[in-house]
């Protein structure tokens, strides 16, 4: 009786064992995170969802100018202290702002092709 004890408690050993460090990772794909983008920088991306070709952005301080990015993007990852206002309008004139990026954070659709930030 004590030999099966043993056994059971040694098979639950091994199995906790080999699920624990699959399981977080799993979760994380499930969840459909944004892919890596550097600390300190923000991720722009051409189409929803994160995908197409993306715009990597750097600043060493709170972007002060309005600035036109290369492509149109529909998704980002914010991975700076600064929050990030996009426009539909190369020079961010008017009421153009459509969506805005906070300090750490991704949105996986911004509902409207962009083409400037500030």
């Amino acid at each position: 009786m004590h030999r099966r004890i043993r056994l059971a408690a040694t098979a639950l050993t091994l199995a906790a064992g080999t699920l624990a460090p699959t399981a977080p990772a799993a979760l994380a794909s499930a969840a459909g995170d944004p892919p890596d983008c550097p600390q300190d920088a923000a991720c722009l991306y051409e189409n929803p969802g994160y995908t197409g070709a993306v715009t990597v952005l750097r600043f060493d301080r709170f972007p002060s100018q309005c600035a036109s990015l290369p492509q149109t993007v529909r998704s980002g990852v914010n991975n700076t202290p600064y929050f990030l206002s996009l426009y539909d309008a190369p020079a961010c004139s008017g009421s153009s702002r459509v969506a805005t990026l906070p300090a750490h954070s991704a949105k996986p659709d911004f509902e409207a092709p962009l083409r400037a930030y500030l």
